[in-house]
């Protein structure tokens, strides 16, 4: 097949950026991989091609309307058999991934100024009438939760496939021997006494829950991997008096070794379409606490392989630290389980059922 993927930033650091390129990676053995992007991080190989769409970066609302009027008219020139788009990127799209839902989005957290509010009153009408457009034949969601606000609010009656991310688990391992595991606590300045939690990911989507619970713990620590600002929530911490626990280190280009630093993964986020940093720790082996209504919550048994919060309520991530905190044996259990889970989530999977979905676009 002659393949275009389009999406905004093919960059692995992204979300949307890492799918098309683990994609990438693995159809163009097979295929004639197209990649249209504002923006490339990484070097073509074999079998890809690149072309850069114009777009005007400076705020996100002009990013969304520039890509999109340009990609129409690049990709038509290149009589591709699918073209697969990452959500609002591409008119004539056969295949959309839906990796957020911008009206559900903007519903579970309204924006707070006027400012704030112009994206989604502009934005949510246009990313409606793209899902309702007639070329599209097939949706991808990364979650059930995620088709389901599709059809819910953007009226989607068409064919959809729930395809969870993957996870690279060579990357993403457990630490070889306690040499690896001291090795990456140093990196981040953490003792080996510590009871290390991490947490990963913009920081509004539970870091405040994880810092309230602090002074319930004393010898926990708590990790922030985010490129969030910090200055709000180091001055919760030292209105608590746990600043001096909370490390908040910004983005890491090697968030693998935070993964084997820690003890466990706190991510009590209310809203996440998926959230790969979950499956990230998983294969990494230490245990989870993360909200039940997140995307990656679809892959959990509560207790057996992470345990699932309601992430309003500070009782049940207190309650579910303890249990973990009391009860070494039960982590560790909980983390071989998450482990088996993500060695299963694998990108190969992701990528042969995506490939799976081209064929039923063409047919």
């Amino acid at each position: 097949m002659n393949l275009a993927l389009v999406v905004h930033d093919f960059d692995p650091r992204v979300g949307h950026g890492r799918y098309c390129l683990e994609l990438a990676q693995r159809l163009a053995p097979r295929h004639s991989v197209t990649v249209y992007a504002n923006r490339f991080a990484v070097e073509p190989r074999t079998g890809w091609s690149f072309v850069r769409v114009p777009a005007w970066r400076r705020v996100s609302l002009a990013s969304v309307f520039t890509f999109l009027a340009a990609s129409e008219r690049m990709v038509r020139r290149g009589r591709h058999d699918v073209v697969h788009a990452q959500g609002l990127t591409c008119w004539r799209a056969d295949v959309i991934t839906a990796h957020v839902c911008n009206a559900a989005r903007y519903r579970v957290a309204p924006p707070a100024s006027l400012r704030a509010r112009i994206f989604p009153a502009l934005v949510n009408p246009l990313e409606a009438a793209f899902y309702r457009q007639p070329h599209a034949r097939q949706l991808i969601a990364i979650s059930q939760r995620v088709a389901e606000e599709i059809r819910d609010h953007y009226g989607w009656r068409r064919p959809f496939h729930v395809i969870h991310h993957g996870v690279d688990t060579s990357r993403f391992r457990p630490a070889l021997d306690a040499q690896e595991r001291q090795a990456c606590r140093q990196r981040y300045g953490l003792s080996e006494s510590a009871w290390v939690w991490l947490f990963a990911g913009e920081a509004v989507k539970g870091l405040t829950e994880a810092i309230r619970q602090l002074p319930a713990f004393p010898d926990a620590r708590l990790l922030a991997i985010s490129r969030s600002s910090p200055g709000d929530y180091q001055a919760l911490a030292k209105q608590l008096g746990v600043a001096d626990r909370l490390k908040f280190w910004g983005p890491d280009n090697d968030i693998a070794q935070a993964y084997r630093a820690a003890d466990v993964f706190v991510y009590p986020s209310s809203y996440d379409t998926f959230g790969m940093v979950v499956s990230e720790a998983m294969a990494t082996g230490i245990p989870l606490v993360i909200g039940c209504r997140i995307g990656a919550a679809e892959l959990i048994r509560n207790g057996e392989n992470g345990f699932l919060i309601q992430p309003e309520a500070a009782a049940d991530l207190r309650s579910a630290l303890e249990r973990l905190r009391a009860d070494p044996n039960l982590a560790e259990r909980v983390g071989a389980a998450g482990l088996a889970t993500a060695r299963a989530q694998t990108w190969d999977a992701c990528a042969a059922a995506t490939e799976a979905v081209y064929a039923q676009s063409m047919a």
